[in-house]
C-alpha cells in the first residue's frame, strides 16, 4: 500500500500561505507508484496566538478534541492551548519538590484530558489532572528518554542506564521497562541493545554520541525502535525479540568528520544523524501508520518520512518550517514547529491539519 498526499500550509496572514510540498507516488529507489492510494491533507484554520507562541515549546500531544499540550521548557510549565481560540492554562514550575520539573521535555495525553510528563534531569515522570493539578510521581531507574505508552497506573517507558564494559569503559544502555504509579515501582523488560533485538550499537570512537534513538509503542504492544545513524527501525515484541526491520536503507550512515563533531557539538546539535532521525521523531496516525520527522531539510522545509503497518516505505511529506513534534488525534493533525523565515526565525508555532482519506 501506498499514498500521495498534497498538502498547503494554514494561512492566516500572508507570512504563512506558502504551499508545503510533497513528494507524490514515488519509491525509495526513485520509480514511480502506479498504485498510490490517494490521501489529502487539509490545512485548517489556525487561531493566530498558534502560528506564533511566546515561549520555546517542546513536546507536543493530544489531550482532547480541542486541546492540546507542550511544555514550556524555560519555565518548566506543561501548558493546554485551546484549539481554535488559542486559551491557556499553566501547571507545574521549575524546581524538584512534588509536581514541580526540572527538565521535561516529553509528554503523553489522554482522552480524560490528564497528561503525564517525563523530566529526564529529575528521572521520573509526573502525572496531572485535567485541571493541571499534581496527582502523583514515580521515579525511573536511568535518564528517562522517552515514554511510550500510559494505561492508568502502567507507564511503558524507555530510560538510559550505564553499564561497564569488558575493556572498563561505560557504556549506554536505552532500557524499555514498566513504571507503576501507584506503587512508583519500576520494571526492566530489555535493552534496545540486546543482541535479539537487531541494533547496533553507536560509533564507539565518539564522544558525543549517545545512543540517538526514538521509539513508539503500538496498540498490541510492539515496540518500534531505531537508531538514528542507521536508519533502521525494528518491530519487537514484549520479550525485545526482533520480529522485523526496516526502514530507509538507500540512505547511508553520514558519519561526520571530527571537524564536523567539534562543530555540532558546540551547537548542541546531533552529532551522527544527519540523514536520519533524533529523538522522540515517531509517531503513530489514527490508522497505525508510522510517521517518522527526519533531520533532512531543504530551504528551510523538513522531510517526514511514512511507512504502513508493515514497515513499507510510503512516502515522504515535506512540511515547511523545521518540524519539532506531531501528534494526531483521529483525522486531525497539530505540528510543532519553529518557524525559519528571516523574520521571524526561530519563533515557534502550530499548525493544523486534517487527514482525509
Amino acid at each position: 500500500m501506498s499514498f500521495c498526499n498534497r498538502i498547503a500550509h494554514p494561512a492566516a496572514s500572508a507570512v504563512f500561505a506558502l504551499p508545503l510540498l510533497l513528494s507524490c507516488g514515488v519509491s525509495p529507489d526513485g520509480g514511480g507508484n502506479d498504485s498510490a492510494q490517494s490521501l489529502t491533507v487539509s490545512p485548517e484554520n489556525t487561531h493566530r496566538s498558534l502560528e506564533q507562541l511566546d515561549f520555546r515549546a517542546v513536546a507536543l500531544a493530544w489531550v482532547d478534541d480541542t486541546t492540546v499540550a507542550v511544555i514550556d521548557r524555560d519555565d518548566q510549565h506543561v501548558v493546554l492551548l485551546g484549539l481554535p481560540g488559542g486559551s491557556r492554562r499553566r501547571g507545574g514550575g521549575r524546581g524538584g519538590g512534588p509536581g514541580e520539573l526540572e527538565g521535561a521535555f516529553m509528554l503523553l495525553g489522554d482522552r480524560r484530558g490528564e497528561v503525564l510528563v517525563g523530566d529526564m534531569k529529575s528521572r521520573r515522570v509526573s502525572h496531572f489532572d485535567s485541571g493541571l493539578t499534581f496527582v502523583r510521581s514515580a521515579r525511573t531507574p536511568g535518564m528517562l528518554m522517552q515514554l511510550l505508552s500510559w494505561d492508568r497506573d502502567r507507564v511503558t517507558a524507555l530510560w538510559m542506564e550505564f553499564v561497564m564494559t569488558d575493556d572498563g569503559k561505560m557504556s549506554p544502555e536505552p532500557t524499555v521497562g514498566e513504571i507503576d504509579l501507584s506503587s512508583g515501582d519500576a520494571r526492566e523488560f530489555y535493552s534496545l541493545f540486546d543482541p535479539r533485538a537487531g541494533l547496533n550499537r553507536p560509533e564507539t570512537d565518539n564522544p558525543f554520541a549517545p545512543p540517538f534513538v526514538s521509539a513508539v509503542e503500538t496498540e498490541s504492544r510492539t515496540v518500534l525502535a531505531g537508531q538514528s545513524l542507521e536508519y533502521r527501525i525494528v518491530a519487537l515484541d514484549s520479550t525485545g525479540a526482533l520480529r522485523t526491520s526496516f526502514g530507509r536503507p538507500e540512505l547511508e550512515p553520514d558519519y561526520l568528520t571530527r571537524e564536523e563533531k567539534t562543530e555540532e557539538h558546540a551547537r548542541r546539535a546531533n552529532a551522527s544523524a544527519r540523514r536520519g532521525f533524533g529523538p522522540n521523531a515517531f509517531v503513530l496516525d489514527s490508522a497505525g501508520r508510522l510517521w517518522v520527522v527526519t533531520n533532512r531539510q531543504h530551504e528551510g522545509a523538513t522531510e517526514v518520512d511514512v511507512f504502513d503497518l508493515d514497515g513499507a516505505f510510503l512516502d515522504t511529506l515535506t512540511f515547511r518550517d523545521a518540524v519539532t513534534a506531531l501528534a494526531f488525534s483521529g483525522s486531525r493533525i497539530a505540528v510543532l514547529v519553529t518557524r525559519t523565515a528571516p523574520e521571524i526565525e526561530g519563533v515557534q508555532g502550530i499548525d493544523l491539519y486534517r487527514l482525509r482519506e
